[in-house]
């Protein structure tokens, strides 16, 4: 409970006399453009509250390290892949689509992957959307152990993935060899066929 209050009132943003109001939305947003800009290197609490056009004490009420800056911009991130849930689609539907929907919102930021990386799992990404992730594999018949690995093994797949199509040595490297996005495509079906053969035989 105390984690939840915490959460939302940092949310809303301490009234400031005389300054400007900011919220974790709108944080989270500028740090996003900074790193677009100029990338991670140059992204520090510093940066982004003059970039807000706040006095840093307004930005700690809400994030306190860079550390809890890159995982609000990760927590957000994968709440947007899951804002369009469509209905009624098979669970291996489901994973292709989370996994193309992540994958697609990574890319769209600069340095996406390493933020994933080195960003430490909030509360909320382990109580409400790792869970929602997995929770139509659970209401599909599978166990939560197998539906909760799947989603892990999702999370790998695209987060490594991603970090390939990031560097620019590395996506080259993967090109030499296959189209990257056929190829991301073949891991995701045969990953998806792995665990729809394990839970027949389950």
């Amino acid at each position: 409970m105390a984690v939840k209050q915490e959460r939302e009132s940092r949310a809303v943003g301490r009234p400031r006399k005389g300054g400007r109001t900011i919220d974790v939305a709108t944080i989270v947003a500028a740090a996003w453009r900074l790193v677009d800009e100029h990338g991670l290197a140059k992204l520090s609490t510093r940066t982004l509250a003059a970039a807000l056009d706040v006095q840093s004490p307004a930005l700690y009420w809400h994030v306190r390290s860079k550390e809890q800056l890159l995982s609000l911009m990760l927590e957000h991130l994968l709440h947007d892949s899951l804002a369009d849930d469509p209905a009624g689609m098979t669970w291996q539907a489901w994973i292709a689509h989370v996994a193309r929907r992540q994958r697609a919102l990574l890319l769209a930021h600069r340095d996406s992957g390493m933020i994933a990386s080195l960003a430490p799992p909030t509360d909320r990404l382990r109580v409400e959307l790792f869970p929602r992730i997995f929770r139509p594999l659970v209401e599909a018949g599978l166990d939560d152990r197998d539906a909760s690995a799947t989603a892990g093994a999702l999370a790998a797949l695209v987060l490594g993935w991603v970090i390939y199509e990031q560097r620019q040595e590395t996506l080259q490297f993967v090109a030499s060899f296959h189209d990257p996005e056929e190829g991301f495509e073949f891991a995701l079906d045969v990953l998806i066929r792995g665990v729809e053969a394990k839970a027949q035989r389950d």
